[in-house]
């Protein structure tokens, strides 16, 4: 993952992760640029859908959404050609 360096403006990359819980990540993020080092949160907030698999302990709310736009919707939306 790579987002970009808040000091100079060039991409940071994302060397090294830990779990903080089953939906939280703690990850560290380095600029080869200017050396700046910081650590972010990622956080699985909701669902979109329900899983078909749901772990143990895991509760997360489903707010159905409308349709995603642009790429990220090709890669997410099942369509019913895709189920066929």
């Amino acid at each position: 993952m790579q987002i970009d360096c808040p000091c100079c403006g060039g991409e940071i990359d994302a060397r090294h992760t830990e779990s903080m819980s089953q939906t939280m990540r703690r990850m560290y993020f380095v600029c080869d640029d200017c050396g700046y080092r910081t650590p972010a949160g990622f956080e699985i907030l909701f669902s979109l859908s329900a899983s078909a698999r749901p772990r143990d302990g895991v509760c997360l709310e489903v707010r159905p959404s409308t349709m995603l736009r642009g790429a990220v919707n090709a890669r997410t939306a099942i369509t019913r050609a895709n189920m066929a």
